[in-house]
């Protein structure tokens, strides 16, 4: 029996091929259509452990999820069957989540911090996780350093990219006070590619500066003005109304000593060191709020729970 047949376009087939081809097309949408399924599934899976319990209002107690199997399998991604990007992306957006939080507790920092790093081990070179969730972590006095190891981990995934040392620099001056670590930092950026052209002046400023809010607020102006991405500088413009406030507090409990000095006694209401004719005008609360003067002398925010300690004498 002749094996092969004349297919209607003058080409010799084996017998079936058509056949053949509509069934493996066949298979491969089945294939296709199953693979996309359980990627779904895996999804809401995932998403589902990874949402926190929340507080129960029949008990008022707040229970912190887990890190869970996500966390381990993110030890080792070979086994998520090919679904890396899938879970990173859910890892990502539970940690977009946390962030967004209005009021962040030290539990959420934690939580930021363990789904960063999930996020980084399952997709290591997706670079915004590094950069926005360092500065969000940046914002908490008692996670500084995680945020300088999330961007040390984003410096060793792009060497070349001048934004991680950048805002290493910037996390070391503006949330831990370290001068020389910080210009150093916004040195080796400046020696970088595609970096704006005052990081030089930037570096020796943090070198030389004291940890003034006056000469902080001058730099930060000049590091916001510079960021294109809004959440990124969502969060700077945050760091500037904190250290507004804070040259603000110092500035009016100067005056208040200022007046001890003059009358004897403490103002009664901060107005008084207008109509002493020691200041000028009361400066603007910048979060819409008011600044109060406090037991002993001392000036506070009603919007601001806490001083920023990087600016506090020693």
């Amino acid at each position: 029996m002749n094996s092969r047949k004349a297919s209607g376009r003058g080409v010799e087939e084996f017998p079936g091929t058509g056949e053949v081809s509509a069934v493996l097309n066949d298979s491969s949408r089945r294939a296709w259509v199953y693979s996309s399924v359980f990627a779904l599934l895996v999804s809401i899976y995932f998403s589902w452990r990874l949402l926190p319990l929340r507080a129960m209002p029949e008990s008022g107690r707040e229970v912190r999820e887990r890190p869970g199997l996500l966390a381990a399998l993110s030890q080792r991604p070979d086994f998520t069957l090919g679904f890396q990007n899938v879970l990173a992306d859910v890892a990502w957006l539970e940690a977009v989540q946390v962030a967004g939080n209005l009021k962040m507790a030290l539990a959420d920092y934690d939580r930021l911090y363990e789904l960063l790093n999930v996020e980084a081990n399952f997709d290591p070179k997706f670079d915004i996780p590094y950069l926005l969730g360092g500065l969000v972590l940046g914002e908490s006095p008692d996670h500084t350093q995680k945020a300088l190891e999330v961007f040390q981990r984003g410096k060793r995934e792009f060497p070349t990219d001048w934004r991680f040392p950048f805002y290493i620099g910037y996390t070391s001056y503006f949330s831990i006070g370290e001068t020389e670590a910080a210009g150093n930092a916004m040195a080796e950026a400046a020696r970088l590619p595609g970096s704006p052209e005052y990081l030089p002046g930037l570096a020796s400023r943090m070198l030389s500066e004291a940890r003034e809010p006056g000469a902080a607020l001058a730099m930060l102006e000049t590091i916001v003005r510079q960021e294109n991405d809004p959440a990124r500088r969502a969060v700077l413009d945050r760091r500037i109304r904190e250290v507004t406030v804070e040259r603000d507090l110092q500035m009016l409990e100067r005056a208040v000593e200022k007046y001890r000095e003059k009358t004897g006694t403490i103002p009664a209401v901060l107005s008084a060191l207008v109509s002493e004719g020691i200041l000028s005008a009361l400066p603007t609360e910048p979060n819409g709020g008011n600044y109060l003067l406090a037991q002993g002398g001392k000036v506070r925010s009603d919007r601001v729970s806490q001083r920023l300690r990087v600016f506090q004498r020693k």
